[in-house]
């Protein structure tokens, strides 16, 4: 009995503190990624970092919702998804922004490769703002039956119709987050890899090249990365459904391993900023840019602001405390 307590304050502890900092340091690179992103032109005028800045918002998004309430729950015993109304937001909210998430990098990895081969065209800023409306709204449609079918019972947030509890455990978790993303991602990636490499023995626009294999480099290095950070939670998971226990030993172990891998898992969604900055010159050039020349030259202004503010006088007070004709008459008269 000792050790199973032993194993279940080990729970609590590793998701307070791996779980807050993959949350606070997922939310600062979200942000830093979205600024980058929109404010270097030549990011701005690309279509993977469209993807990717996308990825980033929903990204936050789905921190914010999965993981700060998963923290909430293992970790302070505070668990909101008692309440029915709750629950079915909560798995909804979380389980769009995870496939969209999902969506927006297979999509950025694809772009990669249409970006460098012979159907360019379809890498456009128009075509991709279609495919990230479409696909939020297919995603949409498809969580409304999570948000149909989950519900409490018996105190505890899960699917309450057995056909859909089938459908959501045997698919959902295992393909639809795990290796259908993964098998789209390291095709594409490979072939935006095969293809940067065949350009360089090419002549063509220097600027382009390089912004193209910067982006590239970037998004094969993060596909990698998330090839590590899921495949121990599918893994396990898929080995999970073909068993059943009632150790009491046994069920936390498995829940230690759980915990363990699924925040792995969450580490890719706050893992995007810091590869980019290890990979890409240009985006760490741009970073820079935005710490020092906007952010110190915004504090610097406010501050002018704030002294001048401080220093010049109050022209309409003066002014209202002049005399007028009459009191100076007045004034004069004695």
């Amino acid at each position: 009995m000792s050790t199973v307590l032993t194993l279940r304050f080990a729970i609590k502890q590793i998701t307070i503190y791996f779980g807050f900092f993959i949350l606070i340091t997922g939310l600062i690179g979200g942000i830093l990624n979205v600024i980058i992103f929109t404010s270097l032109k030549t990011f701005r005028e690309t279509t993977c970092a469209f993807y990717l800045t996308f990825a980033s918002i929903v990204g936050m998004g789905q921190l914010l919702t999965a993981l700060f309430i998963r923290i909430l729950s293992d970790g302070f015993s505070l668990d909101p998804r008692t309440n029915s109304w709750f629950c079915k937001i909560y798995f909804s909210l979380s389980n769009w922004c995870l496939v969209v998430w999902f969506t927006s990098i297979s999509l950025a990895t694809i772009d990669q490769f249409l970006a460098m081969s012979k159907y360019r065209h379809l890498s456009s800023l128009y075509l991709a703002k279609r495919f990230i409306l479409i696909g939020c709204l297919f995603w949409f449609i498809h969580t409304i039956f999570i948000l149909i079918y989950w519900d409490v019972s018996s105190g505890i947030c899960t699917v309450i119709n057995p056909i859909f509890s089938i459908y959501f455990t045997h698919f959902t978790l295992p393909i639809l987050y795990g290796c259908l993303p993964l098998c789209i991602m390291i095709v594409f990636a490979l072939l935006a890899f095969h293809r940067a490499r065949t350009l360089t023995r090419q002549q063509m626009n220097i600027v382009r090249l390089s912004r193209d294999r910067q982006l590239t480099a970037m998004v094969l290095v993060y596909v990698i990365y998330i090839i590590i950070a899921v495949i121990p939670f599918t893994s396990f998971y898929i080995y999970s459904l073909n068993i059943y226990t009632i150790d009491p030993f046994e069920r936390v172990s498995n829940g230690l391993v759980v915990t363990i891998t699924i925040l792995i898992e969450y580490s890719m969604l706050n893992a995007g900023f810091y590869i980019y900055c290890c990979v890409s010159e240009r985006f760490r050039k741009q970073l820079m840019h935005v710490i020092f020349n906007i952010c110190i030259n915004r504090w610097h202004i406010y501050r002018n602001q704030q002294n001048n503010n401080r220093v010049m006088p109050n022209v309409p007070a003066i002014v209202q405390t002049l005399p007028s004709d009459n009191q100076q008459n007045i004034f004069d008269a004695k």
